[in-house]
């Protein structure tokens, strides 16, 4: 029977309950792929290292996607447990027992679960499936091992979101046994009317400000803080956007109700008195808004500045490919390469010291990258470099041979186990007679530049493969086409989890502005009836609720586009120039936000105005 009723409820109310299983519903399809990506043993026991970065990702993308889900799914049923209220209470007054109504609300949420579960698992393997083949291209590696459907994650996916739907109908019905029945009956005729109080409110807004400046400059002065300045950032701007909003909606709202200019023009009273009576529970979800918008739009921005990473840099090293003593079939596919710059240099290692001809830098100048100690920069200062001291060792226990040496290591076989700890290397620069004197065996480098290193990547994988197999080696190596594919697999995969997130974010921020706004649309249909029957015109009616509603989508969007615009600050450490990449995910979202407003708007109007 409760079964029976429960379903009965769910069909009832299912357009609400359909815009809870939205943001549901895409945040396991996300999360499961997540999971999919990240533990698909076969493939990456067959690709390690180079996919270790994507598998860090994704496990973060789904750590960060969990924490949300959990705010989420919480403040969305507390809407969907306050429209039932009334409709409980009737059931006690007609005699039902609440333990009853606690299985009925027990019920309703695990079948809501369930199902979003059952939908969110069989979409998230497509998606699994679809963007699975599509890194694999990204980051050139084999995807015949690659599986979309994973037992693995779908018992971690399952597990997670079972105990989290349970956790949330235990919740729900403890909620609602503490609750009376008189407030059952009576929460809609509540009045969320706040006290004026001035004293309080000022230091509010003034709390807000410090604790969002606080966390502002830590994101600005991110490379010195590190990631201490990511938690102070946290602990900060979250709780400062909720009092910023808590504060600083009731005050405008009330400061331009004031104002008979602007209060006493057609029917626009009614609208900040609107705003007025809801202020107080605005101002929670408007900052759970604004923190979503800010993660999704920010997650999305990211993601596509990653785009660009690898390409970025890549500049930072001169030397697109260092070849020892080429063979023909290596340089059957040099010839391929639409070659700027080819230089070849002669080389002998004595007793732990590199040795180089010093006439062969007087014709072929040394490209040496300028780092400035620990400063993080993708477009380094490259100089050329062509006289040397004869006379002189370069080795790391010179200060001031680091930029020299950095640029001498660039030009050892990458593809010898040895040369990894290329900085522990010494030099030393000699004229041609006294080279030709050292009885060793001389060495001839090739080095090749382009123009376009990541149009040509597929002649350089061919190269890479060859000296692999020449020099018996498998593992990763510091030549410029591993380092190439390490850095593409953790740029697309930054880039996909910034493209899903900002998804998931973005489906749950709506779904938490639609529930709030159309879980108090039913207690605002008598006073749009009153209204009408008191000679208001609809379209005046209908206006009133437009400037209503967009006043509600406009506030958090104005401070989470700011939270975003200085947020991207911080991601100046790994990524150059993050604000060239700012105008299609703001449009784009843009456009989304406006969409979301209009179907609000829409489904709103249905409920307050009358038929005609």
């Amino acid at each position: 029977m409760m079964l029976k009723l429960s379903l009965t409820s769910v069909k009832k109310r299912w357009q609400d309950y359909l815009v809870l299983m939205m943001g549901l519903i895409i945040s396991i399809a996300i999360f499961y792929m997540f999971q999919t990506l990240s533990l698909n043993t076969k493939f990456l026991e067959e690709n390690i290292p180079t996919v270790a970065m994507v598998t860090i990702v994704f496990q973060l993308g789904a750590f960060l996607l969990a924490i949300i889900t959990v705010v989420y799914i919480f403040y969305a049923n507390s809407f969907l447990l306050s429209m039932r209220k009334k409709e409980y209470g009737m059931y006690m007054m007609l005699g039902a027992k609440k333990r009853k109504i606690g299985q009925m609300i027990a019920i309703e949420t695990l079948f809501i679960g369930a199902c979003s579960l059952l939908i969110g698992t069989v979409i998230g393997t497509l998606l699994a499936k679809v963007m699975g083949s599509t890194l694999s291209q990204l980051i050139d590696l084999p995807s015949n091992t690659y599986e979309s459907f994973v037992p693995l994650a779908l018992l971690v996916t399952s597990l997670f979101f079972v105990i989290l739907f349970i956790v949330t109908s235990i919740i729900n019905v403890v909620k609602f046994r503490k609750t009376s029945t008189l407030d059952l009956l009576y929460s809609e005729a509540k009045s969320e009317r706040s006290k004026k109080q001035p004293v309080r409110t000022a230091v509010k807004i003034l709390l807000s400000l410090i604790l969002i400046g606080i966390g502002y400059g830590c994101m600005i002065n991110m490379s010195t803080l590190q990631i201490i300045g990511v938690f102070i950032a946290i602990i900060t701007i979250t709780p400062g956007t909720f009092l910023f909003f808590n504060a600083l909606v009731p005050f405008v709202v009330n400061q331009v109700k004031s104002s008979r200019a602007v209060s006493n023009k057609g029917i626009r009273i009614f609208t900040l008195s609107q705003l007025s009576f809801k202020a107080t529970s605005l101002a929670r979800v408007l900052g759970l808004v604004s923190m979503l918008l800010a993660l999704s739009l920010g997650a999305v921005t990211v993601g596509q500045a990653f785009r660009n990473f690898a390409g970025d840099v890549l500049k930072s090293t001169p030397n697109d490919v260092v070849i020892y003593n080429p063979t023909a079939e290596l340089n059957k596919q040099v010839s391929q390469l639409n070659i700027e710059e080819k230089l070849v240099y002669h080389t002998k290692n004595k007793e732990g010291v590199t040795y180089f001809i010093q006439e062969d830098f007087a014709k072929q100048p040394l490209k040496v990258t300028e780092y400035n100690g620990s400063e993080v920069t993708f477009t380094p200062n490259i100089h050329e470099v062509s006289k040397f001291d004869e006379t002189h060792v370069y080795s790391v226990a010179n200060d001031d041979d680091f930029n020299l040496i950095q640029g001498l290591s660039n030009l050892l076989n990458p593809y010898i186990t040895s040369n990894i700890g290329v900085y522990d290397s010494q030099f030393q620069i000699i004229p041609k007679s006294n080279f030709e004197s050292l009885e060793v065996k001389e060495e001839l480098v090739q080095v090749i530049r382009v123009k376009d290193y990541q149009k040509q990547a597929n002649i350089f994988k061919k190269i890479d493969q060859l000296e692999k197999q020449r020099f018996n080696t498998t593992d990763f190596t510091m030549s410029k086409y591993d380092i190439y594919q390490q850095i593409q697999s953790m740029a697309s995969g930054f880039m996909f989890m910034g493209f899903f997130l900002g998804i998931a974010f973005l489906a749950m921020l709506a779904s938490c502005l639609m529930f709030k706004i159309l879980s108090g649309a039913y207690q605002d249909v008598k006073r749009y009836d009153m209204l009408h029957k008191i000679g208001v015109r609809r379209n005046l009616l209908i206006k009133s609720l437009h400037q209503e509603l967009f006043a509600i989508f406009l506030a958090p969007a104005v401070l989470g586009i700011v939270h975003v615009l200085v947020g991207l600050k911080m991601f100046t450490v790994f990524i150059p120039n993050p604000y060239n990449y700012i105008a299609l995910p703001f449009a784009v979202y843009g456009a989304i936000y406006l969409i979301y407003y209009v179907i609000t708007a829409q489904l709103y109007k249905n409920i307050v105005l009358p038929k005609k």
